[in-house]
């Protein structure tokens, strides 16, 4: 499988209809089975179209697209159905506002070759800036079958933490997409510590899109990556594809039969306790009860 992961930096989004353009134009160069976006792709968009002056700060920014997201989110999951079914792949389109009966949740969407919405993932762990700006959080995560691909999602600060990966692992996830944002500097440079770390420690593939650029006077400067178990690069450094400066995209192929064959060589799941597991996913612990048994 061929696949995507986007940082967004320096693509032209002053019009909904320049960004769709560009990034349509990056798919024919570039064509994937499944593209990733950062968080926040709403919000930048949002943004970029003047609905934030300039002298608002990031966090007042974002409390303003909070209370802006019925009428947006219509046409921000138009948008990116549309750029899924004109470039006829799978595209989780970053994230947006979710707002459910007066709690508002930070949202993945990921939408098939034909344009429809085939999951949504809510982010499950909150950092204290988005607990104080309002923001609830998900309990349940889910996979999607991309055509026999088991797809999980990790949803911002998601991928710090380790029991994130570790049930989607157990889950049967195949891949892993992040919708990320760090912060330009000390924060960015703790990257590896999330999404690459839980991949090392689960022995799936992950396909990692990180914001890259400047929203309300705050400064983003993640890299975009596609990363599988380090046994499988070359280098054995765990990174199949990655950005560097000011690169826009990092395209990999995924080989599974060679994920399958480390997992063979060296089954990492195989080693846990299920009892320990038990509350997390109930079925894995009756499975194993019955053949222990």
């Amino acid at each position: 499988m061929e696949v995507a992961a986007l940082s967004l930096t320096g693509l032209k989004m002053e019009q909904a209809g320049d960004y769709a353009t560009y990034l349509s134009a990056l798919f024919q160069q570039c064509p994937v089975e499944l593209a990733v976006l950062p968080a926040h792709t709403a919000f930048l968009l949002w943004a970029s179209s003047g609905q934030l002056e300039e002298l608002v700060e990031y966090s007042e920014g974002f409390k303003l697209f909070m209370h802006d997201v019925h009428k947006w989110n219509e046409r921000f999951l138009e948008l990116h159905s549309e750029l899924a079914r004109k470039n006829d792949l799978y595209l989780v389109a970053g994230t947006t506002i979710e707002e459910v009966d007066g709690y508002f949740y930070q949202t993945a969407y990921c939408f098939n070759p034909s344009g429809e919405i085939c999951g949504q993932q809510r982010q499950t762990h909150l950092s204290r800036e988005e607990r104080t700006l309002g923001l609830s959080r998900g309990d349940e995560l889910h996979l999607i079958d991309l055509g026999g691909w088991k797809l999980g999602f990790m949803v911002g600060t998601d991928a710090r933490h380790p029991e994130v990966g570790r049930i989607l692992a157990l889950q049967g996830a195949t891949i892993v997409a992040h919708t990320g944002a760090l912060l330009h500097g000390p924060e960015s440079r703790t990257q590896p510590a999330g999404v690459w770390a839980q991949v090392q420690q689960n022995q799936f593939w992950a396909v990692e899109a990180q914001l890259k650029c400047t929203i309300g006077g705050r400064s983003f400067g993640g890299q975009a990556a596609v990363i599988g178990p380090c046994e499988v690069t070359l280098d054995s450094t765990g990174y199949l594809a990655r950005t560097e400066g000011e690169e826009l995209i990092a395209v990999a192929k995924l080989v599974e039969a060679d994920r399958q064959r480390i997992k063979a060589e060296y089954p990492l799941l195989r080693l846990l306790q299920p009892k320990a597991y038990e509350g997390l996913i109930p079925e894995l612990y009756e499975a194993e009860s019955r053949e222990n048994h």
